[in-house]
């Protein structure tokens, strides 16, 4: 939804290159943690790039991090000392962090509420960034709806977010050009007008197609698959994972479209099961079977850790794709 940055900068550069750079990213970690924003462990991305030609020396996705993570013997400083560090120029960590956002005074819990980014250069330059990916901050959602409640209850906490790391690292905030969703600030984000089409679109003409068509791009090439989109009433059902709802399945009554919708706040997880559920559609479609038919099939699959299984009873029907669409995207 919207991007912040800070540029610092270390006097003692090119020594512990990969260890600076993962405390930092815990450093802005902690101070929103403090608030009691996020909660819980977050999932780190780390990469190493070369100084030369700046080719990627080292990557890993995904490794588990914890504020007591500053101990040198702790997941995240192994991966950062994994590789030889004599050719990095640069190193970047970033941490998807789980919190809350509140709806009506009760809080709801989003899986990626923001992503902290350290990168720190061997010349001892360093970024520090803030990326959010919720639109409670917003005065409008992203379906382009005025949320002026859910507003006043979460701008507040957004602001506090980019004063504590502003603290953090001494150095003024720089807020991100107008994106899709919004128009940042240094304070959060600036209410947009009801009339402005790019909010209107935002949800529909932006959010929804970017998710299938990345989900789509790890099915095999020329790999048979259902219609992603239908004007037809669709029947769904909930895929969790781990007791939480990471998507629907569904099928069209037009007997063409299928697919499977991941929930937002369930952040990667559902983008991960999304993957599984596509491909076993896939190979449905290839055994000739119907959108109906492939639903009522992969009801019954046990599915996986990554994947997830269908809750049992919980087949619904919506009027529209666009309308199971929609509570994919509600926390």
């Amino acid at each position: 939804m919207g991007s912040w940055s800070w540029e610092t900068r270390e006097e003692k550069s090119g020594q512990g290159l990969a260890l600076r750079c993962g405390r930092t990213a815990l450093k802005a970690w902690a101070a929103i943690h403090a608030l009691g924003i996020v909660s819980g462990d977050a999932m780190a991305d780390i990469t190493m790039r070369a100084e030369d030609d700046h080719a990627v020396l080292f990557a890993r996705k995904r490794v588990r991090a914890a504020l007591a993570d500053a101990a040198d013997d702790s997941e995240l400083f192994a991966a950062l000392r994994s590789t030889d560090l004599g050719q990095v120029s640069v190193v970047e960590v970033n941490l998807t962090t789980p919190g809350t956002c509140m709806r009506n005074g009760k809080a709801h819990r989003v899986e990626k509420l923001f992503v902290i980014s350290a990168e720190e250069w061997a010349s001892g330059a360093g970024t520090v960034t803030l990326d959010t990916y919720s639109d409670a901050c917003m005065s409008h959602d992203l379906r382009g709806h005025r949320q002026p409640e859910i507003q006043k209850e979460n701008a507040p906490r957004l602001k506090a977010a980019l004063t504590a790391i502003t603290r953090m690292v001494a150095v003024e905030v720089v807020a991100s050009d107008f994106t899709s969703y919004g128009i940042p600030t240094k304070d959060g984000f600036e209410d947009l007008p009801d009339e402005d089409p790019d909010i209107l679109d935002s949800w529909y003409m932006a959010e929804v197609p970017r998710r299938t068509e990345w989900l789509q791009s790890f099915l095999p090439p020329n790999s048979p698959r259902f219609a992603a989109e239908t004007d037809a009433p669709v029947s769904f059902v909930e895929v969790a994972r781990g007791g939480r709802t990471v998507g629907y399945l569904w099928a069209a009554e037009d007997g063409v479209a299928a697919g499977f919708e991941p929930r937002t706040p369930a952040g990667d997880e559902a983008l991960d099961a999304g993957q599984d559920w596509l491909m076993r559609l896939s190979e449905a479609k290839q055994r000739g079977l119907a959108p109906a038919q492939a639903l009522h099939e992969l009801a019954s699959w046990p599915g996986s850790t990554r994947s997830g299984t269908v809750v049992p009873g919980t087949q619904q029907e919506a009027s529209s794709l666009e309308d199971l669409q929609d509570l994919s995207g509600r926390e």
